[in-house]
């Protein structure tokens, strides 16, 4: 299928979307990257450090937000492992609702879904962690509270991915007592 751009505004949704594409890409390249596990052996005991996803969350979108800076965070939080309820307040504009039904047609609703005045506010996620986003901050419910600060939106997929995990430690007891 070719597509013949009839106006700027089209050349303008085009580039939109291309760059929509090149979020979601760079997440994936990330996910084939594997995130390093720490072990560690100490007193009959084996440790593994290393990052796990936080699991529910939920990223409520100021107003504000354009298509890009929703694509990038909501390919971040998926590729971390997480699963995603998206909170809109307003009607998402053309570009948005396009990439929305993409994702709810391919993901399935465990995963990801949309939550607005128009599907209803029911969050199903149990405990989820909240993300407020914003044009150039995404806020996290955390104690205390963790701020990811991207103003240029110049950050990098892998620091995306890290804001959306959470360290995390194992503790197995080793030795032919621990049986």
């Amino acid at each position: 299928m070719t597509v013949s751009p009839q106006t700027t505004t089209d050349l303008g949704r085009i580039a939109d979307c291309t760059g929509i594409a090149e979020q979601f890409y760079r997440a994936a390249e990330c996910q084939q990257n594997t995130r390093p596990a720490f072990v560690t052996m100490a007193a009959g005991e084996v440790t593994i450090s290393g990052a796990s996803p936080l699991g529910s969350t939920m990223i409520v979108c100021a107003p504000t937000c354009s298509t890009a800076v929703v694509a990038k965070h909501v390919a971040a939080c998926l590729t971390a492992g997480n699963t995603v309820e998206l909170a809109l307040f307003e009607s998402p504009c053309a570009l948005l609702l396009v990439l929305l039904l993409i994702l709810e047609d391919v993901l399935p609703e465990s995963r990801f879904r949309v939550v607005s005045e128009r599907t209803g506010w029911q969050i199903t996620g149990t405990n989820p962690t909240v993300i407020v986003l914003t044009e150039t901050d995404a806020f996290l419910n955390d104690e205390p509270r963790v701020r990811f600060r991207d103003p240029t939106s110049s950050s990098t997929t892998n620091e995306l991915v890290d804001f959306y995990t959470q360290s995390s430690t194992v503790r197995v007891p080793a030795g032919r007592d621990s049986r």
